[in-house]
């Protein structure tokens, strides 16, 4: 079951890779940017596991920050947490400390957005 769920996950990605190219340029530009992002940035979105997406709310809730009362009232510092979240290499670690229930006390070692998420708590 494991290794089929690591094939399906692979196709899904690559599935969704291979829409971004269908696009062309000039769509994919006009995505890009209705959505506020640099091109390679999407490709970096789309191309992360859709596990990852769900780490920035978690880190944020484990803390004690609502992400949709973020993204309300910040929404481009929200849209910048997930940009930069989405290209961390620390994804395995932030999972882990989350499901530990530990990431309170140690994201700020390795999370990309530990400065902005202390401005936040502020």
């Amino acid at each position: 079951m494991h290794l089929s769920g690591l094939a399906q996950r692979w196709r899904q990605r690559h599935s969704s890779l291979r829409e971004l190219d269908g696009l062309g340029s000039d769509g994919l530009r006009e995505l890009a940017g209705d959505v506020a992002l640099q091109q390679a940035d999407l490709y970096n979105l789309v191309s992360r596991s859709p596990a990852d997406g769900a780490l920035l709310p978690r880190l944020l809730a484990s803390i004690g920050l609502d992400a949709d009362r973020v993204s309300r009232q910040q929404p481009a510092v929200m849209r910048d947490m997930a940009r930069v979240c989405a290209g961390c290499d620390s994804a395995r670690r932030c999972r882990r400390e989350l499901d530990r229930e530990e990431a309170e006390l140690s994201y700020q070692a390795y999370c990309p957005n530990a400065e902005t998420i202390g401005a936040l708590r502020r």
